[in-house]
């Protein structure tokens, strides 16, 4: 991993810190990423949460009324943190290509924050209609922000010569599902597989003769 996603991957956390800045509430939020993903919604019970983060049932509740609070909080933060990655690799220097590279590096990293983005959309996908309503309408909303950030990165990679001529919204799409996938099959894998490089995941997008 190179230097520059290894920052990025720290600004991935310093962000996640300022936006949870309760140390408690930040380990509630992160079991209950666990005990959802594995129990799903329906499944999960604030006992769960409890037990798995070491907190009684009761001090749990000093901080959320309701495992749908927790969600939407976490559906919230997780949406937040989708596309304000992607913004802070814009703000850095390089070309857009490199760019891309390093967030996808950070993005795919075992132990990556972003990580916790994967697993929730994994856990959207197989609970959608039982999840709380208002953790629709915050994913609804927030859904299209990534793509404000990346594709200006994409058409700007265009210009360079460094990016294919390509529909960027279709670039950017292909981009987030492969990202996606990924990441959720590494969650999903007990087996140490191998997984893609950035280089070879960003194969598609790349223009022939671009480094």
């Amino acid at each position: 991993m190179s230097i520059q996603s290894e920052k990025l991957q720290q600004q991935f956390i310093k962000a996640f810190e300022e936006s949870v800045l309760d140390r408690a509430v930040m380990q509630i939020i992160l079991h209950a990423i666990e005990v959802f993903s594995r129990k799903g919604f329906v499944g999960t019970k604030i006992k769960d949460i409890a037990a798995s983060a070491g907190f009684s049932q009761g001090y749990v509740y000093t901080y959320f009324n309701s495992k749908e609070e927790i969600f939407t909080k976490i559906v919230e933060l997780a949406s937040d943190g989708a596309w304000q990655s992607v913004q802070m690799v814009s703000d850095m220097e390089g070309t857009p290509l490199e760019k891309i590279t390093w967030l996808t590096e950070a993005f795919l990293s075992s132990d990556s924050i972003a990580m916790q983005h994967w697993r929730l959309i994994l856990l959207q996908t197989s609970t959608s209609e039982a999840i709380p309503e208002e953790a629709k309408r915050i994913s609804k909303e927030k859904m299209g922000k990534p793509f404000e950030y990346l594709i200006p990165l994409i058409v700007q990679g265009q210009q360079s010569g460094e990016i294919r001529e390509e529909d960027p919204m279709l670039l950017a799409l292909t981009y987030f599902s492969f990202v996606q996938g990924l990441g959720i099959a590494r969650m999903q894998t007990t087996q140490d597989l191998p997984f893609p490089s950035a280089e070879v995941v960003l194969r598609f997008m790349r223009k022939m003769g671009s480094f």
